[in-house]
Order: C-alpha cells, then structure tokens, then sequence
C-alpha cells in the first residue's frame, strides 16, 4: 500500500469517516462533526486536506466518499486500534472505556514494527493454549494494579511473608528514595515479601522479577495494599 503522510487528525478523521460509512452506508459532515465533537469549520480544513491526499471524495452538501486508497488507509488505522484496544481491554484488564480512549491517544505515535508485535503478543496471550496459566495470572492481578479501594493500607515492613501487595505511595522522606525508585519500588509496583533475615532486620523482597534487600526501617516508609491471593 502506498504510504501518505498526514497526521493523527487526519487519521482521526479518516477513521470517523469509515466507521460512519460502515454503520450507516453514507458520511455527511455533520455526522463527522458530531462523532468527533467538534465544529463544523474543522471538518470542512480536514475534509479539504483528505480530499487534497487522494484519500476521499469531498463536495460541499454531498456525502463524502473514500477513495480506494482511502478506504486501505482508513481499514489500516481501524486494525491498529483494534488491536491495541483489545492489548488494553483483554490484557490489561481495563475498562472497556478506559481501553478505547487509550487506544486512541497512542495509536497515533506507534510505528508499524511495534504495531506488528503488539498483534503478535495479544494473539498469543489470548489464543495460544500454553498461555491459559498466563491469562488467568492477568485475570486475577491486573484489576488489582492501582484498583480503587478503600481498604486500609500497610507499611511494607509489615506485609506477611509470601503475600503479595502493590505499592501505593513511597514517603518523601524515605532515605535513598530515587535508589529505591531505580529499583522498580515505585507507586503500582507489584511486589511479594519472600522472607525475613533469622538475624537482624533484613527484609528480601521480589521486585519485577529480582530480589532485593531492604532493611525494617526503610520498608516502614513504603506503603502498601495487599492483594487477594
């Protein structure tokens, strides 16, 4: 497919008009104007730059039209989103609101080779039979990542051995804070305690895959909230 060069708007556009004309068989500017929110005069600039691009057929007071070429962009666009906002939706674990507007504001900035292997990942964690662990890992963990919850938070010095928590809030006047930030125990951080030291106050945590060592003192300025196992 030739490539042409326009901008997320643009694309934005592009993609409003397609899925306009899928669901009702015609696009007017209004109904552009109306799913984008915006106003009439912002239509008429981007429809006027499409049309310049070869990409749609435009004439005041008449649908607007994809060219071929405009309907293979446009089609291009609509798969990058899909497939990004099922990577948020069903891997994530967001909300299906929450997912789309991701989506939205990072489609525009992904290049195609990453794009590639976002597809690549969401079709082998939700379809491969050997990532059924994984997948109820996620269905389990995800919505507890930052979830809302009013239940009373926990200074990391006192997260039982093998519970797992996430860390919500690292006091300012922890000692070695951007030490520790480097890391990996930063706000939505995921963490399990794997033990304590027989002697002294050596605590041995599981950070993003590593063990650290932190001491009493210092874990009692990290707070935590503990997960469901």
């Amino acid at each position: 497919m030739e490539k042409i060069d326009i901008s997320s708007s643009m694309e934005d556009y592009l993609e409003a008009i397609s899925e306009i004309i899928a669901a009702n068989g015609h696009a007017h500017t209004k109904d552009i104007a109306d799913r984008l929110r915006v106003k009439m005069p912002s239509v008429t600039n981007a429809l006027q730059g499409l049309s310049a691009r070869g990409l749609i057929r435009y004439q005041s007071h008449a649908p607007v039209v994809l060219t071929a070429l405009g309907a293979e962009t446009a089609a291009v666009i609509r798969h990058r989103h899909a497939a990004l906002k099922r990577f948020f939706s069903e891997i994530l674990k967001l909300e299906p609101e929450e997912a789309n507007d991701t989506a939205c504001k990072i489609e525009h900035v992904v290049s195609e080779k990453v794009m590639s292997r976002f597809v690549a990942l969401v079709e082998a964690i939700g379809d491969r039979p050997d990532c059924a662990e994984l997948r109820q890992y996620l269905e389990q963990t995800m919505p507890q990542l930052c979830a809302d919850s009013a239940e009373k938070l926990i200074s990391l010095d006192q997260l039982p051995e093998g519970r797992q928590a996430v860390v919500v809030r690292v006091a300012e006047n922890l000692r070695g804070v951007k030490k520790f930030a480097d890391l990996g125990l930063v706000s939505g951080t995921l963490l399990q305690m794997e033990g304590r030291a027989p002697f002294g106050d050596l605590l041995r945590v599981r950070v993003m895959g590593s063990s650290l060592s932190l001491r009493s003192k210092e874990a009692a300025h990290i707070w935590v909230r503990l997960t469901e196992q």
